[in-house]
């Protein structure tokens, strides 16, 4: 049964009632919770500025064994009211921890010195603050908030960016170049997607970006109370780029070996390089020494961005939780984007390791975990589960799956796909332990 208030009878079977509001100008909503001092259950969230009625719950809040966590992209924070539905429905089915993108493509859903506000917002005030907002109201119920940052990926293109403070427009050196010599800034839709890049990426290798980068993160974890800083798009866009003249020359001075642009190639770029006459079987083999080294030496420079970020964001905050999410195949990840995860996971660089699990069932997945058990150190494991790209009952079925699994969360991509399926946050909820959770 679904709800659009809390009725009297319902009212009658809890000792104590609040109202709570979450006040952030220039608007103010209003949520109604329900509180049985006596089992610590609660028994209802409703927004009275919901267009769609939110369901009635009981919920266990005892200690869980493992968290429950949402991505959102920016879609979901163009407007006080769609934060507002976002927190009540967060709440409503029991959400531990929303992972919320406020740097998308070099722009900013919160207020900074550094980067543009997004052109999202101009239909907004310019007192609105999205990440702002969701921190005002997600905090009302215990609900963790991460701010989400992307951190390569700085534009979609072809077309620049309109804010002359993009990244892109003050540092047009740093967008990265690709294996025929052209910046990614003079590629048309069509070639990026036949190169399988996103948009426009920031080489990781560029001459202070790190720094850059870093200062980005840690402005966020000094100017907002934010539970964590969570790093996405930390990569190339693929082994194709990063072939700047800038950057190829500081490979050869600090490896004193050869032109990467003269190195091994993978086998399905035939029309971007042919080895010299006599190697016969080159164009079979993927790598040779040469290339495994400048693999290596284009990781080590990502994870110098990941190490710098954490270094400012521990800096701005220690107890501030740093996650970053990952291409689940490590091999995969490091030889094709350049994410040396595993290495991260390794070394303590992160608190949270986010492998974005999409497909695959729960043994595959509660394999994945066991092997990682023996090298996670400290940090925790969330798996990334796919609601985007399954049927709704899919997040609850991986969910109900790992539960004696050793992951310590699961996080659903994404919040605007549950939206849009909405059966999948309800079977979540229900397979969450505690399993205690009943629906009316």
């Amino acid at each position: 049964m679904a709800a659009s208030a809390i009725s009297d009878d319902e009212n009658r079977s809890a000792s104590a009632s609040e109202l709570y509001t979450c006040n952030s100008p220039p608007h103010i909503i209003k949520i109604y919770v329900v509180l049985d001092v006596k089992s610590y259950t609660y028994f209802g969230v409703v927004s009275a500025a919901l267009s769609v009625a939110a369901p009635v719950v009981a919920v266990d809040v005892s200690p869980r064994t493992q968290i429950r966590a949402l991505w959102v992209t920016t879609e979901s924070l163009y407007s006080p009211e769609e934060i507002e539905r976002l927190v009540a429905t967060a709440a409503a089915y029991d959400v531990d921890a929303l992972f919320v993108q406020v740097r998308r493509a070099g722009d900013a859903y919160y207020a900074s010195a550094t980067e543009p506000r997004s052109r999202k917002l101009e239909g907004q005030p310019e007192t609105f603050d999205p990440l702002a907002e969701v921190i005002t109201c997600a905090k009302l119920f215990g609900v963790e908030v991460h701010a989400w940052l992307n951190v390569n990926y700085v534009w979609p293109g072809p077309e620049p960016p309109p804010m002359a403070n993009h990244v892109a427009n003050r540092h047009p050196e740093w967008i990265a170049v690709g294996r025929d010599g052209r910046r990614l800034t003079r590629y048309s839709k069509g070639e990026m997607a036949a190169a399988d890049a996103e948009g426009w990426y920031v080489d990781p290798a560029a001459k202070g970006f790190a720094d850059y980068f870093a200062a980005v993160a840690a402005e966020v974890a000094r100017n907002y109370d934010v539970d964590g800083v969570h790093l996405d798009f930390i990569r190339y866009p693929n082994y194709r780029f990063g072939y700047g003249k800038a950057v190829r020359e500081a490979y050869v001075d600090e490896r004193g070996g050869q032109d990467p642009i003269l190195l091994g190639y993978h086998k399905l770029d035939d029309d971007i390089f042919r080895p010299a006459a006599g190697y016969e079987g080159l164009a079979a083999r993927w790598f040779d020494l040469g290339t495994l080294e400048w693999l290596e030496w284009r990781a080590a420079r990502v994870t110098h961005i990941v190490a710098a970020a954490r270094h400012g964001v521990k800096d701005a905050r220690p107890e501030v939780q740093f996650s970053a999410a990952a291409w689940v195949d490590p091999e995969r990840a490091y030889n094709y984007v350049g994410q040396d995860w595993l290495g991260w996971f390794d070394h303590g660089l992160v608190d949270i390791m986010c492998p974005m699990t999409y497909w695959g069932d729960a043994a595959e997945l509660t394999a994945l975990a066991n092997r990682l058990q023996r090298r996670r150190g400290d940090a925790r494991l969330y798996l990334g589960v796919g609601a985007f790209n399954h049927g709704a009952s899919y997040p609850a079925n991986i969910a109900a799956g790992l539960a004696d699994a050793p992951v310590d969360g699961v996080i659903v991509f994404d919040y605007g796909s549950c939206w849009r399926k909405p059966a999948a946050l309800p079977t979540l909820a229900e397979v969450c332990p505690p399993e205690s959770h009943t629906w009316e």
